[in-house]
C-alpha cells in the first residue's frame, strides 16, 4: 500500500524544510528524525532501520526517520535535531 508513496524526507526536501541528513535518504545515518504531531494513521509501519537508529520506543517518543516514513494522508511533524556532545 505504501511502496510508491512519498517519504516525509522527500516531502521535506521539496519544501526546503531543513531536515538533517548525511546519507541523503538512504536510511543509514539516522539524522533525519521527525516527531509525529498528528496523522500517524497515514504512515507506514515502523521499519528495521528505524529500530536500529531509534530503538523500539516510538509509542513513547513519536520520533521516526523521515526517510523511512511513507505518507498516505495529512501528517504534521516537528523536526528533531540529534543532540551533539
Amino acid at each position: 500500500m505504501y511502496a510508491n508513496l512519498t517519504t516525509l524526507f522527500e516531502a521535506g526536501a521539496k519544501l526546503a524544510a531543513g531536515i538533517d541528513t548525511a546519507c541523503v535518504g538512504k536510511g543509514t545515518c539516522g539524522l533525519c528524525r521527525v516527531r509525529i504531531v498528528s496523522g500517524a494513521e497515514y504512515l507506514n509501519a515502523y521499519t528495521d532501520e528505524e529500530t536500529k537508529h531509534l530503538g523500539n520506543v516510538y509509542h513513547i517518543t513519536k520520533v521516526r526517520l523521515s526517510c523511512r516514513t511513507r505518507v498516505s494522508g495529512d501528517v504534521s511533524i516537528a523536526i528533531v535535531r540529534k543532540k551533539t556532545k
